[in-house]
């Protein structure tokens, strides 16, 4: 609930996305900000609660847990003042909470320089399928659910910056969906179901609240068709005290396979790729790509090397490998590819060297 009020923008909604005509993969906005709670307004809490949204911003930054033990972000954690934009204090429901923003540059610095990860605002779109078992019933948790569980995913998906969606489960996923295909991985029964949402990923996942401890597993697979197979791309089960434990289990799973995936930590090699855009008609065209670049964790630097007729080429000295910006790429819903790599020829550019090939063209939808 009082993340919601900060980032309600992450957490999507299923109808909406049956809806609108829209693509896959979201737009994660305010990583360099966070929610504190706080008994009062002392400086000590203060600054205690700054050092705590620090770790927060980290994480959602980088995606992983490691990287907030890294000795560079505790020395930074301890004193963060050379990172802190701003500060203020909202209620929420009675209760009081510190909003704390960050330096977004000197964040990705702190993270380049220390060799972690970066993961950039573009972020892959999770549907989840969600059986639960509590002392009263057994249910597929929906879209507009009011259990408890639905909140802790919200909540676990704005701390980790994760942006998930769950089926509305109207009458057409009541037909193709049931607890038994999701409780026994039934996967191609549920992959053809999740293809009517806008997401690149599907989670089944199941947890049992009775008894004295809870239990869950989850199971990551990717939503298009011809990728979905009988083997998960992560997976886990796990006895835990309580279903909040449960939840942010299966985020931080999922987190850790997609920071593996997008990720990008500087190689220290000098690496650059030719990336070329056909159909340019208008000048803001040129500045949207150029923009849209220089915000991916993949790039540290965008030039536009030549414009023939109506084709772009651009140079992006890269901090990744070339796979690693394509991989990046195809989240972003104003890209499309047109062609794979072929071998250069005589396009009107610069001949290349003739063991270079030409990557694949791309059209800008912006």
């Amino acid at each position: 609930m009082l993340k919601t009020l900060l980032n309600s923008s992450i957490f999507c909604v299923g109808y909406l996305l049956l809806q609108a005509n829209v693509v896959s993969a979201a737009e994660v906005n305010q990583l360099d900000e966070t929610l504190v709670s706080v008994e009062s307004r002392s400086v000590a809490l203060r600054q205690k609660a700054i050092s705590i949204g620090l770790r927060e911003v980290v994480l959602k930054n980088s995606g992983t847990k490691a990287s907030i033990s890294h000795p560079s972000v505790q020395a930074k954690v301890k004193n963060p003042s050379s990172l802190l934009s701003q500060f203020g204090y909202k209620e929420v429901d009675g209760e009081l909470y510190l909003q704390v923003s960050f330096d977004h540059q000197r964040i990705i610095k702190l993270l380049r320089d220390a060799q972690l990860p970066v993961w950039g605002k573009q972020r892959p779109l999770t549907l989840i399928w969600l059986v639960e078992d509590d002392a009263e019933a057994r249910q597929i948790v929906n879209d507009e659910s009011v259990l408890d569980s639905r909140e802790l995913f919200q909540s676990a998906s704005e701390s980790n910056g994760v942006p998930l969606l769950f089926p509305v489960m109207d009458l057409d996923d009541n037909m193709n969906v049931t607890l038994n295909d999701i409780r026994g991985k039934f996967v191609d029964q549920v992959a053809r179901a999740s293809q009517r949402y806008q997401a690149d990923y599907f989670v089944m996942a199941s947890i049992d609240t009775r008894g004295e401890s809870t239990k869950y597993n989850f199971a990551l697979y990717p939503k298009s068709s011809d990728e979905t197979s009988l083997s998960p791309l992560t997976s886990k089960s796990n006895t835990v005290n309580d279903i909040d434990t449960a939840v942010k289990e299966i985020i931080a799973g999922v987190s850790e396979y997609y920071v593996g995936r997008y990720a990008i930590a500087d190689s220290g090699s000098a690496l650059d790729s030719y990336v070329t855009f056909v159909d340019i008609t208008e000048l803001k065209q040129l500045v949207e790509i150029e923009k849209y670049f220089k915000q991916l964790s993949a790039v540290k630097s965008v030039q536009l090397t030549q414009l023939q007729g109506t084709s772009a080429k651009f140079k992006l000295d890269l901090f990744g490998t070339e796979e690693d910006l394509r991989r990046l790429m195809k989240l972003e819903p104003r890209v499309s590819v047109l062609d794979e790599a072929m071998p250069v020829t005589d396009d009107g550019f610069d001949p290349l060297p003739s063991n270079e090939v030409h990557g694949p063209e791309y059209r800008w939808r912006g």
